[in-house]
């Protein structure tokens, strides 16, 4: 228990606390429920967790290490973790010797983010039948990945041309160019510099847009040059840039320019909000060093740890989730999926960028998980009988009639909903609409974007109610977790 001097001090955090709305995931184990002493506030670990001593308990982060928790101050909660879930597919297709087994468990390494996963389960697969279909196109698409994009030379002058920043820095992947102001400090546990973590992060996402699209039926086209991106150290630099080309990018988080082809973000450790975090954190530092040997310095290292851990989650959690959902954008874009400056319509635009973020901690979250905010914003529409017709969304219809900022990120869960429904249950459907939404025009009516629709998925009324059903049975980690308790 905290004495009051410390309570005093964690009061003094929570109103931050409470804005980032922490919720600390990794790939499976224990389950943690986090009380911020002195405070109401709470968070969850995912994770391991051992005892260590009476009434105190190790909980390990997989990115970044351990810390102690007082159980006046934590839950520990046995429950299967998401990487069981993985665990129990891979040992019944060891157990079967089938194929479509290990190509099962591959689609659920790839669903948590588990490359390496992915690819044995896949090699296991192969051992037994080469010529499975499924394998076949995934093949052909790691083929695709991997094939050489040639000089960048030519798109580092494209990016100066259209930006006129001509004193970034420039930084090549495999598949992308980006330009920066980062330091050139390696920091972190591997050892990286801030842009070198920017594309090693879009590098992932670009594989695995490619094998999700590969393993569930279509081989896309890869891009024939590298993706231009353009990287700020700080947010207000990234919104002098931004709001020239269009004072509505004042709110953004990041974007994708169809115009110039260009994902553009900024460090999202660099806000205002993040800052003051920071600061706070060597606060606690400082002062955890200050209380040592006195009757709160237990309590004090504890505060101290945990924000300072909560913090990297945070500050990496957001950043996976807005490359993630931008650079989707930028893929769908260039890969003939939905055409450079074609919008036709814009809920399938934003929903295949929101089935394809994770807003998952630390660590790569994979693919066509559940995503707890926005199946909570999904949630909000479906009790509202005014906004939750279907013809709604697909007519784009909540995204114009979204008169507040809460209104427009709600829309953006309902369009992440229908996609995730339709990814799972109707994928060729889904491709083929996106087909069609490709000779919609940018100004088509309400009625012409339902109307293409309708022909591609049937009678709506009837895929509404399946849809509802569907969604009504998906539950977040946090639900899980609930389950697993009682």
């Amino acid at each position: 228990m905290l004495v009051k001097p410390v309570r005093q001090l964690a009061l003094t955090i929570a109103w931050i606390w409470i804005s980032a709305s922490f919720f600390a995931k990794n790939s499976g184990g224990d389950f943690v429920i986090y009380n911020l002493p002195g405070t109401k506030l709470k968070t969850i670990f995912e994770g391991k967790t051992k005892v260590i001593a009476a009434g105190m308990v190790e909980y390990t982060h997989p990115a970044f290490g351990a810390i102690v928790l007082n159980m006046d101050d934590a839950v520990v909660i046995k429950a299967p973790g998401r990487l069981e879930d993985f665990k129990k597919l891979r040992l019944k297709a060891a157990k079967s010797k089938s194929s479509e087994d290990y190509i099962e468990a591959a689609r659920e390494a790839l669903r948590q983010g588990l490359l390496k996963d992915f690819y044995d389960c896949c090699s296991d697969a192969y051992k037994i039948e080469p010529e499975n279909e499924t394998l076949v196109r995934l093949i052909e698409a790691r083929k695709r990945i991997k094939k050489p994009l040639g000089d960048p030379t030519a798109i580092e002058s494209q990016l100066r041309e259209a930006t006129k920043l001509n004193k970034m820095k420039v930084a090549v992947s495999d598949h992308y160019v980006l330009f920066h102001d980062t330091a050139d400090t390696r920091v972190g546990r591997r050892k990286q510099t801030r842009a070198e973590t920017r594309l090693q992060l879009l590098e992932t996402v670009y594989e695995c847009y490619f094998l999700k699209f590969a393993i569930n039926g279509i081989v896309l086209e890869t891009p024939t040059e590298h993706l231009k991106v353009l990287l700020f150290a700080e947010e207000s630099t990234f919104l002098r840039y931004s709001t020239i080309l269009d004072p509505e990018l004042a709110l953004a988080a990041g974007f994708w320019s169809p115009k110039d082809n260009i994902s553009v973000f900024y460090d999202q450790g660099s806000t205002k909000s993040m800052k003051l975090m920071s600061e706070l954190a060597e606060d606690l530092k400082r002062k955890k060093a200050m209380s040592r040997g006195t009757v709160i310095s237990q309590d004090m290292a504890q505060l101290s740890n945990v924000f300072d851990l909560l913090i990297k989650v945070a500050k990496e959690e957001a950043d996976i989730e807005v490359v993630s959902h931008e650079a989707t954008h930028q893929l769908a874009g260039n890969t003939g999926l939905m055409p450079l400056g074609k919008v036709g319509s814009r809920w399938a635009h934003e929903g295949l960028a929101s089935y394809f973020e994770t807003p998952s901690g630390a660590v790569w979250g994979g693919i066509g998980s559940v995503n707890q905010t926005r199946l909570s914003d999904y949630r909000k529409i479906a009790r509202d009988p005014s906004r939750s017709p279907l013809e709604l969304v697909v007519s784009d219809g909540l995204f114009y009639a979204a008169r507040t900022q809460n209104q427009a990120v709600e829309a953006y869960g309902q369009a992440w909903a229908l996609t995730y429904f339709l990814m799972e249950t109707r994928f060729a459907k889904l491709i083929d609409y996106y087909k069609k939404c490709s000779h919609l025009a940018n100004d088509a009516s309400p009625r012409a974007r339902v109307a293409a629709f309708v022909e591609i998925f049937g009678e709506i009324r009837l895929l509404e109610r399946e849809f509802n059903a569907f969604m009504k049975k998906l539950k977040t980690d946090e639900e899980r977790i609930q389950d697993a308790s009682r």
